[in-house]
């Protein structure tokens, strides 16, 4: 259950623009593109998401929240809900 969590998060953050690559330890390391050197490991861990030094960021089930704060740290704008709930269509 946590590895499909840790996915759904890892696709939000892809779609913010993120780069993500799983790790061998059941994490998934997310990097700014622009400025690779700014990067967090993110695990599931016991209900929450946890970067490798410990800090919370959020619950499990609340992904978007989740990604808002990862995003944060790693210097990415907030995108909108809206925006990631629906798919953007074109002109008709």
């Amino acid at each position: 259950m946590h590895a499909n969590r840790l996915a759904i998060l890892a696709e939000i953050l892809r779609a913010r623009g993120l780069s993500v690559t799983n790790d061998d330890n059941g994490s998934v390391l997310v990097r700014n593109p622009l400025f690779p050197r700014i990067g967090e490991a993110v695990g599931a861990v016991n209900g929450g998401y946890l970067t490798d030094y410990g800090y919370e960021l959020g619950e499990r089930g609340d992904e978007l929240a989740t990604a808002d704060r990862l995003g944060y740290l790693l210097g990415i704008p907030r995108m909108s809900r809206v925006a990631l709930q629906r798919p953007c269509r074109g002109a008709a």
